[in-house]
């Protein structure tokens, strides 16, 4: 028998909807507040596209079927699907205020939201499962995060941090992190600082960075803020750059062109619409800046081993508008805060970072080495072109 519920933001009644036994969307209920609807007004008074807008929000609202101890955790917390993992901890999770119950059930924000309430660890990052014990715990932000890789909240002080782990053998993701993080320090950008830390039972690298989000203020994505309006012929870095000066937001190109430039310099494989957007107000919506970057972990060729393949990336895909990262150079304006001293930098800021990696080979340590001083060579390259042009 469906079930029906309520999507909420904060203590602000959304919508009404319902999901079948199979916690798949079987019904999109009434409208209560469509300013705060968690995604785009693009299709506003479309049912079939607003349904599916919803059905695809239900869906990625938990963890991502690519994950790779998704079986697992499923198995140890016997539920069908990342759906009803989710909607156990009634979809909260620590990156904005929406969530929902069942409309049958009175509940309020500030008894179970993350931010002000303590919750337990359910990630275990020895075992490809949850901790034995927490079995029945169902509320924990661990539940509700997105992305492949292994992650876990912890809260130290009264402050949230995000600890993620790796894919592959080498263990490359966390090391890249914390070297993107350095190199954005270095480079004044403002970004989502990433420490080191290793997991104290067996030595496993992890990446440490806080919440960037808070009771008050969200993070909004980008695919969010793109689909508020139709297309019309502009791309993505267009559009996105429009659509946020309309909300009253200013160096919106300067802030997407560092992104470019980072993501370029780095290799950053995974920049999606779903990793950088905006920050907003969680009381009043007003849109207060572009988000800091952050999620830089598939970079450094983190996923390639054989050396050949290797030197053959010094370009790198870009996701979120397709073809490479280095083609996007010439969507950027020349930023003026760039120095050419500042290769050597980047440079040395690399080489440090990758001594800390132990599973990397010295070897892939040297032709990564090589290619980011090629990238800085094509990048600086483009700065000089720009000054003729």
């Amino acid at each position: 028998m469906d079930k029906e519920y309520i999507l909420k933001h904060k203590d602000i009644s959304v919508l009404f909807f319902k999901l079948n036994d199979d916690y798949e969307l079987s019904e999109f209920g009434a409208i209560l507040d469509e300013k705060r609807l968690p995604f785009g007004l693009k299709y506003l008074n479309k049912k079939e596209a607003q349904f599916k807008q919803l059905s695809d929000w239900i869906e990625n609202r938990g963890l991502p079927r690519g994950r790779s101890d998704l079986v697992n955790i499923q198995h140890d917390m016997n539920v069908k699907n990342s759906v009803e993992l989710s909607f156990g901890s009634y979809a909260l999770n620590l990156t904005d205020h929406y969530w929902v119950h069942k409309s049958n059930i009175d509940l309020k924000w500030n008894e179970i939201n993350f931010f002000d309430n303590n919750f337990k660890e359910i990630i275990n990052f020895d075992i490809s499962g949850v901790y034995e014990d927490n079995k029945d715990i169902f509320i924990a932000p661990d539940l509700t995060v997105d992305g492949s890789l292994k992650k876990k909240w912890i809260v130290n002080k009264n402050k949230r941090y995000l600890l993620k782990g790796s894919r592959y053998d080498e263990m490359q993701e966390p090391f890249n992190e914390y070297i993107a993080s350095n190199i954005m320090e270095l480079l004044g950008i403002k970004h989502v600082e990433y420490g080191l830390i290793r997991n104290e039972s067996n030595n496993m690298p992890l990446s440490i960075c806080e919440c960037m989000a808070d009771r008050n203020t969200e993070f909004i994505t980008a695919q969010t803020v793109l689909d508020m309006e139709l297309k019309e012929n502009r791309n993505e870095y267009d559009r996105f750059i429009q659509i946020c000066n309309k909300h009253g937001l200013k160096n919106i190109k300067e802030r997407l062109d560092e992104m470019i430039i980072i993501d370029f310099i780095i290799g950053n494989t995974d920049r999606h619409t779903g990793n950088f957007g905006i920050i907003r107000d969680a009381n009043t919506l007003e849109w207060i800046n572009v988000v800091p970057i952050f999620d830089n972990g598939n970079s450094f060729c983190h996923n390639i081993n054989t050396i050949n393949d290797i030197n053959k990336n010094i370009n790198s895909l870009c996701r979120w508008m397709g073809g490479g990262n280095y083609e996007k150079l010439n969507l950027i304006s020349h930023p003026e805060w760039y120095k050419k001293d500042y290769g050597k930098d980047i440079i040395n800021t690399v080489i440090t970072g990758l001594e800390k990696s132990e599973l990397t080979r010295n070897e892939k340590k040297d032709i990564l080495v090589k290619i980011i001083k090629e990238r800085i060579k094509l990048f600086e390259k483009s700065l000089d072109m720009m000054t003729l042009a």
